[in-house]
């Protein structure tokens, strides 16, 4: 596809818009863009750039995946979404730094995209996955805890569909279970030989201790009840990121909280990290 209906696609402010495009327009750039992720994560060469420069590489190898995208038969709705995950990470970066670009985790994280194994249907994020269990066995410490019967059940390495919530997503229980709908019926006709067995899902709103303390109408609470719950760890490095933009060992004092951020103020140790499935 054309640069310029990439762009058009991604919708960046002007400003983002005119110093990607001075990028793309450098000699030799259509080499370095081919280039950017050979080797293996996470040594790509694209993390070496600058946050400008790792944006407009991303734009340029999206004017091939969306034919890559097309050949799969994902309507082109939802490749306009799933490469909009480019524009909100931008957006992110710009706030927090001034400047316009994307971070070296974002430029890893979009290895995904640049494999065409990352699909946005409805308000989540789904991708093709084998089963991994963040546990001794895996890591070499007891970072989670699985029962025997948990991989019994759902061995790993068996075909799931992971799932990844984009910050700033509507939760509410309509547009969940829509996308949890369509990502089956579209997975089932992308994918027809691998069966898929669950979703996944590792994240901080999963996590039992504070989904408990939320309200009963909470967005989050909702959403954390889709999952069978099989692992969990007292690991709130997530969520604080989430909610306060950077690591803390406990949250700062901020003002004009929101609910959750003040939650996190007067319940630290109820924040962590969990797994989750859905059995199909």
């Amino acid at each position: 596809m054309d640069q310029n209906k990439i762009l058009e696609i991604l919708d960046f402010s002007p400003e983002t818009e005119i110093a990607v495009k001075n990028i793309l327009s450098k000699k030799l750039f259509s080499e370095i863009a081919k280039n950017a992720y050979n080797g293996e994560a996470p040594d790509y060469p694209v993390l070496c750039r600058k946050p400008i420069t790792r944006l407009a590489i991303i734009v340029k190898l999206l004017c091939e995946k969306y034919e890559d995208y097309k050949s799969l038969c994902v309507p082109e709705d939802i490749i306009a979404k799933t490469f909009r995950d480019v524009s909100l990470r931008e957006k992110i970066y710009e706030n927090k730094t001034g400047k316009p670009g994307i971070s070296k985790d974002d430029a890893l994280w979009f290895r995904h995209l640049i494999n065409c194994e990352i699909f946005k249907i409805g308000v989540l994020q789904f991708q093709p996955f084998e089963m991994v269990y963040l546990d001794e066995e895996l890591l070499g410490e007891a970072y989670m805890v699985f029962s025997s019967e948990q991989k019994e059940n759902l061995p790993a390495g068996a075909q799931v569909i992971n799932c990844h919530v984009p910050q700033g997503t509507d939760l509410s229980t309509d547009e969940i279970s829509k996308s949890f709908s369509d990502a089956q019926t579209l997975f089932g006709k992308i994918y027809p030989k691998p069966e898929f067995k669950a979703f996944l899902c590792y994240s901080w709103l999963l996590y039992p201790d504070m989904t408990k303390l939320l309200p009963e109408d909470s967005k989050i609470k909702a959403f954390a009840k889709n999952f069978e719950i099989i692992g969990t760890v007292q690991d709130n490095e997530q969520a604080f990121e989430n909610l306060f933009g950077k690591t803390y060992k406990r949250p700062p004092k901020i003002k004009n909280p929101t609910s959750l951020q003040k939650l996190a103020e007067e319940n630290p140790k109820a924040f962590g990290f969990a797994c989750g499935i859905i059995n199909l």
